[in-house]
């Protein structure tokens, strides 16, 4: 999820008084154009940008928005109250859609939307703890309903377990001296429940080289997609996609770093192909078929004019799926 409050964009009109602009939201709105009724199921409804867009463009098209953080919700529920039925809110996390579905419609859905960046409404909240841009807990949760904060991730953590955590969810090469700073400031009490300062810590102690990513920005990801289980529940939901979808419907996921794109990549293109056998057999002994297509081979990416509106589009990748 991407939000802005400056952009030339043709979606710009929809979304100004929310400050709210959804990336990519022209391509996911031609991705779901099925010319006939369809029922879509945003999974990670947010503010309600992109479902905004696609209930003014299809007026056929029923929505149900679902959002694991109840001010996103409560957001989105009065923005689109102007729809009436054709939109429906669920708290709920996407991967429970399968669990999900027979009430919603038993026999499958159209399609399936995941945006899986952060919204304005989490990053500029100080007490949710997702930016190192001011003061505030090191919190991270996307719902109250979790347990564990990211301060508990990283007092609870072993030395060893923060390293990994960081090297395979942040992708962060100095993940062991980070790891060991962190665990030694705060086994001397010098280290506070503040994520500006957890952040200054780790960028005073490991700069950054070479003009490469700052390395809080790579923990604090690690962290976060530990404390919201992000990778297990993508991973859940990619595992079900044929289940959930009836003949001809669409999923379009729109991922922010390399992690989740692999995941989604990968998950897509097993789809396309269908036989899981070794390279090295000669032919298919496994007897799996390809349920899908993609639809376009390659992710899309933003266009210069809507980076230049919104810089963090940059990253956005959005790929597409089609059921057979």
């Amino acid at each position: 999820m991407i939000i802005a409050t400056m952009t030339d964009s043709p979606v710009s009109s929809t979304h100004r008084r929310w400050g709210h602009v959804p990336v990519l939201a022209a391509e996911v709105v031609k991705a779901f154009d099925f010319g006939r009724p369809a029922l879509v199921i945003d999974g990670t409804l947010g503010a309600g940008g992109h479902t905004e867009a696609l209930l003014e463009r299809y007026p056929d098209m029923r929505i149900v928005g679902m959002d694991w953080d109840t001010l996103a919700l409560s957001t989105a529920e009065e923005r689109l109250s102007r729809f009436g039925e054709r939109f429906q809110s669920i708290q709920s996390n996407f991967a429970d859609l399968p669990a999900r579905l027979p009430v919603l419609s038993p026999s499958g859905i159209d399609g399936l939307l995941l945006d899986l960046g952060l919204s304005s409404l989490q990053l500029e909240d100080a007490q949710r703890g997702f930016s190192f841009l001011r003061p505030g807990p090191l919190d991270m949760r996307m719902s109250r309903e979790l347990t564990q904060t990211a301060w508990d991730v990283l007092r609870q953590s072993s030395e060893e377990e923060l390293a990994r955590l960081f090297r395979t969810y942040g992708e962060e090469k100095q993940s062991r001296r980070i790891a060991s700073l962190l665990k030694a400031a705060l086994s001397k009490g010098a280290l506070e429940n503040d994520a500006w300062k957890v952040a200054e810590f780790i960028r005073s102690n490991a700069p950054a080289r070479g003009g490469r990513i700052d390395p809080s920005t790579r923990c604090f990801q690690a962290l976060r997609i530990a404390v919201n289980h992000e990778l297990e529940n993508l991973k859940d939901l990619l595992g079900q996609m044929e289940n959930v979808l009836v003949p001809g419907g669409r999923v379009a996921v729109i991922s922010f770093h390399s992690l989740e794109d692999r995941l989604v990549k990968r998950a897509f293109q097993q789809a396309a192909k269908g036989c899981i056998c070794p390279p090295q057999v000669p032919q298919c002994v496994c007897g799996k078929k390809p349920w899908a297509r993609l639809i376009p081979r390659k992710a899309i990416q933003s266009t210069a004019d809507e980076i230049a509106g919104n810089p963090r589009a940059r990253s956005a990748r959005l790929r597409l799926l089609e059921k057979r």
